[in-house]
């Protein structure tokens, strides 16, 4: 079994990463508020704010096998199991994995060796998938 990294780009993620924005500008405006004091309240806001952008930019693993793909979840409390055979409209783009599985639809970041065992894996399946047009020169 082979592994590699992944980022989830779901809109989920993206409302996160909008919540962490929100975070942020939250303790900026309480700094400012306090003529560029700190106090306790904004010392722990921005223990928060680290807390929460380790957690949006840590890299997540994912598992392939022959004929399957595991992605982790948050947390790592289970994963998602992807029958290849059952997968529809693939593209693979330079850093992007989108496909469709049982009528939902998944898109990821990958990149470097990542990239290149997922394309070995959907060649060896027999995957149909579309390459973007700067990997296809």
């Amino acid at each position: 079994m082979q592994s590699g990294y992944f980022q989830p780009l779901h809109n989920q993620f993206k409302i996160a990463w909008m919540w962490w924005v929100i975070l942020l500008s939250f303790q900026q405006v309480l700094y400012y508020e306090n003529n560029l004091q700190m106090n306790g309240l904004l010392y722990a806001l921005i223990v928060l704010i680290i807390a929460y952008l380790y957690f949006l930019i840590r890299q997540r693993r994912f598992f392939a096998s022959a004929h399957h793909l595991y992605f982790t979840r948050d947390f790592r409390l289970g994963m998602i199991n992807i029958d290849l055979s059952h997968i529809t409209t693939v593209t693979l783009k330079k850093n992007r994995f989108r496909f469709v599985y049982a009528g939902k639809e998944y898109h990821y970041f990958v990149f470097g060796k990542s990239h290149k065992l997922l394309e070995e894996l959907l060649k060896e399946n027999e995957v149909e998938y579309n390459l973007s047009q700067s990997q296809k020169a």
